[in-house]
């Protein structure tokens, strides 16, 4: 796919970087060495665990797939602002009332005419999807086919979240059909972009892709294959986009004064909340975990810029949020010291609940927080607390039984401030809140906010950011700055969703320009 003149000048080239703080580029790519190619490579440290929209994990790996397979009712344009997507329009009635209308002419793969009814379909089917990890349409009381092309959504609540929910999982749509088989895990049908290429597809290492030409916006893909290949390692994922194995994907501060003397460009944007998100907060496993003041002990005693300069070669900003930048009034600049580094009185806390002796849990982790979360633990052991960690593979991730653990080691990319509460701190059982823990201040505040508009709503997010912020949820360690690689001979730029850590695809993928 890539010539070795090309990799070459990869290893060797002029240092270029393009630091993107808050605006993103389109996609595109054409081929390196002396002509173009029909296919492009894109990395990510993880892969889908399951090709249904309901059950696949958000965040820029799984959704890679899932844009791919299906394109989406709304998207994100370079602004970040939502646009159309295969619904061309949307309007707000009244509150309660969202009414969507799709574009004509569409289809989905199997020739299933992609319409209200097929939206209606899919609609229900997320709705009374068993333990789905999302619950991104939990407002919408009833569904209406309007006439052929158009949907109603009635809401027996406000939803702040349910537009951004449509450019997410809850708006990737597959056949009716494909639904009715009941195995989308295995065997995806969709309307998007690209199909899914099973003989050219290993699992856990690379899904290759073909193009849809009957895609809505197929012009605005121009590679014939997509391939999303798997890298669970940093250095990995650089060695394959030096090599010319890969042309995009995800970098880290360990690796980055390296790409910063080659060809690669380098996005650069405030990314996801690291830390330790804790399950056991009712205490089941751990009644020491139901205090706040070990809570709060566990708060002090981790020293956020440490870790930030030494894990994260200081590619990053502290903070105790679970809010990203750039999602919301949840995101309040003035909580993200709350919590300083105090080790003593961390240990004054825990004599005073009775722990001085301290006590021990598991955590799992994947191998990419493997890093944040050893130095977590390090600083919790000076304490007295001890933090076990379960090193889980790359393809076991918050959709499966990690809740049977204490805690785990997260990198949250929440995209929607107004959904982030609901993700994390209210009931049931969600993929960011494996135990359904509910904080009742917490509640009370998001139920006013849902009825709230205006400064009123920006204000009780904040309240709400300070609730977490107090209660001491999770262990937050702070954002990591999201780098993505491309090369600038295949891609002219790419488009990263905030709280993401990889490109998105729905802009389109087009050649960059040849001189």
């Amino acid at each position: 796919m890539n010539s070795p003149d090309r990799s070459a000048r990869r290893r060797t080239g002029a240092r270029r970087i393009a630091i993107v703080l808050t605006t993103a580029l389109t996609v595109a790519a054409c081929g390196g060495g002396g002509g173009p190619t029909d296919t492009l490579s894109i990395g990510y440290s993880f892969a889908t665990e399951t090709f249904d929209p309901v059950y696949a994990i958000a965040g820029a790996q799984g959704s890679a797939h899932i844009d791919a397979l299906y394109g989406s009712l709304l998207e994100r344009g370079e602004d970040q602002e939502l646009a159309p997507g295969m619904a061309e329009s949307w309007e707000w009635v009244d509150p309660t009332t969202l009414v969507l209308r799709l574009r004509e002419g569409m289809t989905f793969t199997d020739g299933e005419v992609f319409d209200a009814a097929a939206v209606k379909t899919y609609f229900d089917y997320f709705r009374e999807a068993p333990n789905a990890p999302y619950g991104r349409l939990d407002a919408v009381d009833e569904v209406v086919v309007e006439d052929p092309y158009t949907v109603r959504l009635d809401l027996d609540t406000p939803d702040p979240t349910l537009l951004n929910s449509l450019v997410g999982h809850a708006g990737s749509v597959p056949s009716p059909l494909a639904i009715e088989a009941g195995d989308l895990e295995i065997n995806p049908v969709g309307a998007g972009p690209y199909t899914l290429d099973q003989s050219r597809t290993t699992p856990d290492s690379v899904y290759t892709y073909r193009k849809n030409p009957d895609y809505w916006d197929a012009a605005a893909f121009e590679f014939e294959t997509l391939e999303l290949r798997v890298y669970t390692d940093a250095n990995a994922m650089y060695n394959a986009l030096v090599s010319g194995q890969a042309d995009v994907g995800y970098g880290d501060a360990s690796n980055v004064a390296a790409a910063e003397n080659t060809d690669l460009e380098i996005h650069s944007q405030p990314h996801n909340a690291n830390g330790i998100q804790i399950f056991d907060l009712a205490g089941d496993d751990h009644p020491q975990l139901a205090d706040v003041r070990v809570r709060r002990a566990m708060q002090l005693a981790v020293d956020r810029q440490a870790i930030i300069d030494t894990t994260f070669q200081g590619r990053g900003t502290p903070s105790v949020l679970t809010f990203t930048p750039g999602t919301g009034p949840g995101y309040d600049e003035s909580l993200l010291d709350y919590w300083p580094y105090d080790p003593d009185e961390a240990r004054r806390l825990l004599a005073e609940a009775g722990q001085s002796g301290g006590f021990a849990f598991e955590a799992v982790t994947l191998a990419k927080d493997q890093p944040m979360a050893e130095a977590v633990a390090g600083y919790l052991s000076q304490v007295g607390i001890t933090m076990n960690l379960v090193v889980r593979p790359p393809g076991e991730t918050a959709n499966t039984d990690i809740g049977a653990y204490t805690a785990a080691a997260a990198a949250r990319g929440l995209s929607d401030g107004y959904a982030t509460p609901d993700l994390l701190y209210l009931g049931p059982v969600k993929a960011s809140n494996q135990r359904g823990y509910e904080v009742a201040e917490i509640r009370t505040l998001y139920d006013a906010m849902l009825l709230a508009q205006g400064e009123r709503q920006d204000q009780l997010m904040r309240d709400i950011a300070r609730v977490a912020v107090e209660g001491a949820y999770s262990i937050q360690v702070g954002y990591v700055d999201s780098m993505t690689y491309y090369d600038p001979e295949v891609l002219e730029g790419v488009h990263v969703l905030p709280g993401h850590g990889g490109p998105y695809l729905l802009n389109g993928l087009r050649r960059a320009e040849t001189t």
